[in-house]
Order: structure tokens, then C-alpha cells, then sequence
């Protein structure tokens, strides 16, 4: 099965929010979300689908200059300049000053292989990569390669993955700069960060439009602010989630667990939450008790009050 991109430049038009720009193969699509949020969206076809499980916030106002010459098409905001190469189609980000942030591997750009897309970037010099959420390893990704599908892997070991968690968006830095990627696909995904390569790091899916968000900041807290604010903030936590919390996997019957709050409370140790788990339910199904091991849950919520 060969590879397929969507060629070279056609022509382009301003649309709401962006510029649509169309090739041999397909379209990509650069949406501005603010001055540093960039959304780009690769499709075989001149249709979006622009559901998303997990963005809550819509393309907003800023404005930006086009500029165009007989290689490529700039999209220039306060914050960034978005350089589509027009021959092949490649995306780059630089800042204001023309320094490369981030930028498609020139030699394969955004990919099908069947069903599943690819995007390549080109893996600048001493890159480091963070993020992904929930995985296991180092902090800096570089040289692995990661699979989201959220799985319940009871027992994993250190390098084990998929784990419960998919999280598809990191940070990227190198040379006193950084950004952060936002994979939005909800098919199984894939991201490697230079794994058994000195050229690339990738982020694919089994299928779906290619769809990313592009967060251009100074610190790290500028790209978090930037990443919440498009998928979400969670409200601020109960006062009582701040204290401490006993958990060891599972506790039953019933007994154990009053027998650890009686224990928690003879030796005067402030306890906020004991965590069950799955051993009080019935047969392990959510929102029943186990009739047997714990058969009165009315009295016991009563006594851990």
C-alpha cells in the first residue's frame, strides 16, 4: 500500500476566521482560534467535519495579514506566522522574527496510508517532548513512541502502555522556544517522538480528518492556559477533595472499612475520603452494592460521616 499526500498548491480563498487552500489532492484548512491558537485540518476531500468530543470553544476574531508569493502563502498574526509551502503543501509555524517554532518534514507532510493519517514534523535540533498525560517512562518523550487507546491495564509495569488514560496533546521545545500540539481524533491514535529516527516525530489515527491545534506561547503556563481555555476548565474542586485521602486499591467487607476509620480516628489522623474501589459493588457493577459483604450501605455512609 503506498503512501498518499495531497499534493501541491491549486489556489487558496479566505474563508471565516481563516484561509481554505486547496490542492491537487485535497484540502488544508488554517483556522485561527486566537492570535496564537491555530487550528489546521488536512482532507482528502473540500468537507470538514468540525465535531469535536472535546473542544468547547468556537474560532474567535483577530485579525491577520495574507501574503503570498510564488512559494508559499503566509497567514500572519501578532503572535505567529503560518507559512504554507506551496510545492509540496507543508505547514510551518515561525515566530514574529521568522525563527522556526515548528514545521512539517518537507519530504512527507501529511499522509494516508489507507484509513490512517499521518502528520510529520521535522524533529529540530535537541527538540524534547512532553506530555501525553498518563504514560509511563521519562518526562521527555524523545526517542519513544506512545498509543492511545484507553485500556484497563490492572497491574501495568514501567513501559507498559496504552494506559487508562489518552491524553493526545504535548509540548515541544528546543532552541529557548516551545509550543504545544493538540491531536483532535477520537479513532485510535499514535505519537512518536523520533522513536528509532533522527528526522521526524509524528501523530497519526486509524482514520478521521487529519485535525490539530497549534499553541504558540512564551512559558509553559502560557500553552497550558491556552490548551485549557479550548478544551476546558474543570470548576474548582470541594474543600473536602483537598484533604487526605486513604486508598489501598480495594477495601471489604464492610468491617475493614469501619475498622480503618475507627483506627483513623483513635489515632487522631485527620482522613477526608476512603476510597473503595470495586469490592463493594455486586459482581462489579456500577451503582449497586454487594448485598452480602456490604449489606447495610445506608449505616455505614452513616458512620464514616
Amino acid at each position: 500500500m503506498k503512501s498518499e499526500s495531497i499534493g501541491s498548491y491549486t489556489g487558496y480563498q479566505k474563508v471565516k476566521f481563516g484561509i481554505s487552500v486547496t490542492a491537487e489532492k485535497g484540502t488544508l484548512r488554517v483556522l485561527l482560534y486566537s492570535p496564537s491558537i491555530i487550528k489546521v485540518s488536512v482532507s482528502r476531500t473540500n468537507l470538514f467535519d468540525d465535531f469535536s468530543y472535546a473542544v468547547c470553544s468556537e474560532p474567535q476574531p483577530a485579525d491577520f495579514e495574507l501574503k503570498e508569493d510564488d512559494k508559499s502563502i503566509r497567514v500572519v498574526t501578532s503572535k505567529l506566522n503560518v507559512v504554507i509551502n506551496k510545492s509540496p503543501l507543508r505547514v510551518r509555524f515561525e515566530d514574529r522574527d521568522g525563527n522556526v517554532i515548528n514545521e512539517d518534514d518537507a519530504g512527507l507532510g501529511t499522509a494516508w496510508l489507507g484509513e490512517q493519517v499521518t502528520t510529520y514534523k521535522k524533529l529540530q535540533e535537541g527538540e524534547r517532548f512532553i506530555g501525553l498525560g498518563e504514560k509511563t517512562g521519562n518526562l521527555d518523550r524523545k526517542g519513544h513512541q506512545y498509543q492511545n487507546w484507553t485500556t484497563d491495564a490492572y497491574g501495568y509495569h514501567g513501559g507498559q502502555d496504552p494506559l487508562y488514560v489518552s491524553t493526545p496533546f504535548y509540548i515541544g521545545i528546543h532552541h529557548r522556544c516551545l509550543y504545544g500540539i493538540y491531536f483532535d481524533n477520537s479513532y485510535k491514535s499514535f505519537f512518536n517522538f523520533g522513536a528509532s529516527n533522527n528526522r521526524f516525530s509524528s501523530f497519526s489515527a486509524d482514520s478521521g480528518e487529519m485535525n490539530y491545534y497549534f499553541f504558540e506561547g512564551s512559558n509553559v503556563r502560557d500553552i497550558i492556559q491556552s490548551y485549557t481555555w479550548l478544551t476546558g476548565r474543570m470548576e474548582m474542586p470541594p474543600l473536602w477533595s483537598l484533604g487526605y485521602q486513604q486508598s489501598r486499591y480495594s477495601y471489604y467487607p464492610d468491617k475493614e472499612v469501619k475498622t480503618l476509620a475507627q483506627t483513623f480516628r483513635e489515632k487522631d489522623m485527620p482522613a477526608d475520603v476512603i476510597v473503595f474501589d470495586i469490592h463493594y459493588m455486586e459482581h462489579y457493577k456500577i451503582f449497586s452494592w454487594d448485598p452480602k459483604n456490604f449489606s447495610d450501605a445506608k449505616g455505614l455512609l452513616k458512620f464514616l460521616e
